[in-house]
């Protein structure tokens, strides 16, 4: 889906230096802003893996992305210290910036969340280069949690040009982000567009 509103500017702690968001990037970088559970779910640590070998081709399109994750600080800077992130992992783990994107998260019944554990701990890891460790005990209920996931892009302006946001799960399943391919050419048009 294709936006041109722009979104609330933010800044978030971040694991690899002081706060940051996309006002730090304006008039010069486009962006991609993905709000996702952190590393410490397994769907979005393949989401990480597919972004982080696209990672060269989105930056040579003067672009940035900015991961925002429900992680809280403390084991962000071991995530970061254990794995190689080659982008800004930002840490909001009281969702308000994720509030004032528009992104929900839903309460349910303590038997809902215990049959989404129990299927948590069934299903198999999907193959990702962040390994298979589980959640820490911290972790799980952002883990666990009937959020919204969200993945933007933006031009150098702020000015949303791709979104893609809603329920982690549907039907049953993941939701997907878009693939490298699909990214690079909506930054190459943003790029473009900034150069006429």
């Amino acid at each position: 889906m294709t936006s041109v509103k722009c979104l609330r500017p933010f800044a978030c702690p971040l694991v690899q230096g002081p706060e940051l968001g996309p006002e730090d990037y304006r008039g010069q970088r486009n962006l991609v802003v993905w709000f996702t559970k952190g590393i410490g779910c397994p769907f979005c640590r393949r989401h990480m893996t597919q972004l982080v070998h696209g990672y060269p081709s989105i930056s040579a399109l003067n672009a940035e992305i900015l991961e925002v994750t429900l992680t809280k600080l403390d084991r962000a800077k071991f995530y970061v210290s254990h794995y190689r992130i080659p982008f800004p992992y930002l840490c909001d783990p009281d969702y308000s910036v994720r509030r004032e994107w528009g992104l929900e998260k839903r309460s349910h019944s303590l038997a809902w969340y215990a049959t989404r554990l129990l299927h948590g701990m069934q299903i198999q890891v999907p193959p990702n280069d962040f390994g298979t460790q589980a959640p820490s005990l911290s972790e799980m209920p952002s883990t666990l949690a009937d959020d919204d996931m969200g993945f933007y892009i933006l031009d150098k302006r702020g000015v949303v040009r791709y979104s893609l946001d809603g329920a982690y799960v549907v039907d049953g399943a993941a939701r997907q982000i878009p693939s490298n391919n699909e990214i690079v050419r909506e930054l190459a048009r943003c790029e473009e567009e900034s150069t006429d």
